[in-house]
């Protein structure tokens, strides 16, 4: 299940990304192999966000 939909992460906002992270772990007690895929997913995805509008602001 992807939070964030068919996005690739280019055109999602670190504060997007932030955002999709808190939804997938809020309340969540077990960590399936699925979950916890998702989080590397989502946690690469705002890396490269905050990468980008750092170049960016620069």
């Amino acid at each position: 299940m992807t939070t964030s939909g068919a996005c690739c992460g280019r055109c999602v906002s670190a504060v997007a990304a932030n955002a999709a992270i808190r939804r997938l772990v809020a309340g969540r007690a077990v960590w399936t192999p699925e979950a916890l895929a998702e989080l590397d997913r989502l946690r690469a995805v705002w890396r490269a966000a905050v990468a980008r509008e750092l170049t960016t602001a620069a």
